[in-house]
């Protein structure tokens, strides 16, 4: 059985989960319809966090020591300026003029409290950051691993003695989840290559575990379901052939998956709830997914553009 998590598959995975993440949240917005697929949002985000850490690990392992020398700057900037695009974006589609930045930032050092919901994972990505780089730089192969572990731990906790929203906390152990799968990927798909059993048997057991977990009813708990299912979700991503797959349109989407993860929240909330409230839902969705993708797309490039300037 030939399994791969290349990076020729990391595309289209992020284009289905940037969707999934995009048709749940449309049940926050009277659309009830799409209400089940609301639980497909943190399975989808931890599986982000987990390919980032996943593709950082990699990335450490191909280019070796000189990968870190830049790699806060050019990783900030990459998060920070799309962010910063649809920040300024949803301050002046939503007449939001009362904005100020310090009480801003108090509330989100103090409660979690961010202007958009889900800019919390802005936050989240740039701390996962900071710690690969610093634990790298102080330690090398295993033990910088463990090191990101246990911060990661500490940040969960943290944020949940302070009384973070849950999804601060929930789905962070899928960031050092991705690294052991990166150290370990070799031994894990020898072990599924022996035969179909072998592989359908950890997918199942890693199911079975995620299912265990979740039925004790503690939050706290269910943080290890959302290191399991990433695991299983890349375990059946390494059997599926995606990069052989002719998808020109996921693919497209996938280039795009962090600003439709940014901007999406803003263009619902313009169309119902904000300036506009369109009591069509056919409408509202279909005006949703294509502006969303049309700002995406624009503020991706806007981005690249500046990028490569700074450059």
């Amino acid at each position: 059985m030939t399994l791969s998590f290349c990076n020729n598959k990391m595309g289209p995975l992020r284009a289905f989960l940037a969707i999934a993440i995009m048709m749940g949240h449309f049940s926050y917005y009277e659309v009830p319809g799409l209400a089940v697929l609301r639980n497909l949002a943190p399975p989808a985000v931890s599986m982000f966090l987990f390919i980032s850490g996943y593709g950082l690990s990699r990335s450490l392992w191909q280019k070796g020591p000189s990968y870190l020398q830049q790699f806060l700057r050019k990783r900030w900037i990459k998060v920070l300026l799309p962010a910063l695009l649809v920040f300024i974006l949803h301050l002046i589609v939503m007449r939001a003029g009362d904005f100020h930045p310090m009480e801003r930032l108090r509330l989100v050092a103090t409660r979690g409290n961010t202007l958009l919901p889900h800019y919390w994972f802005v936050w989240a990505i740039l701390l996962d950051y900071l710690i690969f780089w610093g634990c790298h730089k102080l330690w090398d192969g295993t033990v910088a691993s463990l090191v990101i572990a246990l911060c990661t731990i500490g940040f969960l906790l943290a944020t949940f003695l302070a009384g973070f929203d849950r999804c601060w906390w929930m789905c962070s152990l899928a960031f050092p989840t991705g690294i052991f799968f990166a150290d370990k990927e070799a031994v894990v798909f020898s072990f599924c290559s022996r035969s179909p059993a072998h592989f359908w048997l950890l997918v199942c057991g890693l199911v079975l575990m995620t299912a265990g977990l979740r039925l004790t009813g503690s939050p706290l708990v269910w943080t290890l379901c959302y290191a399991l299912i990433p695991l299983a979700g890349a375990l059946l991503v390494s059997g599926i052939p995606l990069d052989r797959w002719r998808l020109p349109v996921l693919r497209f989407v996938g280039t795009i998956s962090y600003e439709i993860y940014l901007v999406h929240i803003t263009v619902m909330g313009f169309f119902r709830g904000g300036v506009m409230e369109l009591a069509s839902t056919p409408l509202f969705i279909l005006l949703v997914v294509l502006s969303t993708l049309i700002l995406a797309y624009s503020i991706h490039f806007l981005s690249s553009k500046a990028m490569s300037l700074k450059s």
